[in-house]
C-alpha cells in the first residue's frame, strides 16, 4: 500500500469513528438499557484490535509476534461486536436517529475488523506463506464469531480471558458441544461469521497488490 493510500485508509477511519462518537455523545434519548456510555465504550473496544494489528505487522522478530497476535485474536470480536448493538432499536420518535447512529456504529466496526485482519493477514502471508495466511484468516474469523456470541449472549468481555478463563471456557464449551440446544447464539454466530468473513474478502479484492504490478 502506497503511503498515500496509507494516509486516506487512517485519516477515514478516524473520520468514521469520530462521526461513531459524535452521533453517540449527542443521542438525546439513549434507551435506558444501553447509555451513551456504553455505546462509546464499545467504539473504544473495536479500536484495540487495530492497535495490536498494527504492533502485530512491525515488530521484526517472529517470536515478538506471539504477543500482539494474542492479544489482536482476544479484542477482534469487539469489531463487528458493534453489528450486534441493533438489538438495542427501539420504536418511537428517535428510531430513525438510532437506526442512523447504530448502523454507522456497525459499519465503523466491521471497518476496523477487516483492516486489523488485512494488517495480520499481510504479515503471516509474508512470513510463513499464502496458505498459512489464509488459513489464519479462515480460524480468526471463527473464533471472532464464537467471541461474539461469548460477549452478546454470555456476557463476557475480552479481560475476563485473562481474569476467569477457566469460566470463560466451561460456558463456551458447553455451548460448543451442543450448538443446536441454544439455535439464537448458534444462528448468530454463523450470521456474524459469514458476515465478517465476506466483508472481508470484498474488501480484500479491492485492496491493491503489494507486489510490483508487471509491465
Amino acid at each position: 500500500m502506497t503511503h498515500s493510500r496509507r494516509v486516506v485508509l487512517i485519516v477515514s477511519l478516524v473520520a468514521t469513528a469520530g462521526l461513531t462518537l459524535v452521533l453517540g455523545v449527542t443521542d438525546p434519548a439513549p434507551p435506558l438499557i444501553y447509555p451513551t456510555r456504553f455505546f462509546v465504550w464499545n467504539l473504544v473496544l473495536a479500536w484495540i484490535p487495530v492497535f495490536f494489528a498494527a504492533c502485530f505487522a512491525v515488530v521484526r522478530q517472529r517470536i515478538w509476534l506471539i504477543p500482539p497476535g494474542l492479544g489482536w485474536l482476544a479484542f477482534l470480536p469487539n469489531a463487528p461486536y458493534l453489528v450486534t448493538d441493533l438489538v438495542h432499536l427501539g420504536s418511537g420518535v428517535e428510531l430513525w436517529r438510532h437506526v442512523m447512529q447504530y448502523g454507522v456504529a456497525a459499519w465503523t466496526g466491521v471497518l476496523l475488523g477487516v483492516v486489523s485482519m488485512h494488517l495480520v493477514h499481510q504479515r503471516i502471508k509474508r512470513e510463513f506463506g499464502a496458505v498459512t495466511g489464509w488459513i489464519a484468516v479462515v480460524v480468526s474469523v471463527g473464533l471472532c464469531a464464537i467471541g461474539v456470541v461469548i460477549g452478546r449472549f454470555q456476557r463476557w468481555n475480552s479481560w475476563d480471558l485473562l481474569t476467569r478463563p477457566d469460566a470463560v471456557a466451561a460456558t463456551t464449551f458447553d455451548w460448543v458441544r451442543s450448538p443446536l440446544a441454544y439455535v439464537q447464539p448458534t444462528g448468530v454466530a454463523l450470521a456474524v461469521g459469514a458476515f465478517f468473513g465476506l466483508a472481508y474478502l470484498t474488501l480484500w479484492s479491492l485492496w491493491p497488490s503489494p507486489e510490483p504490478a508487471r509491465a
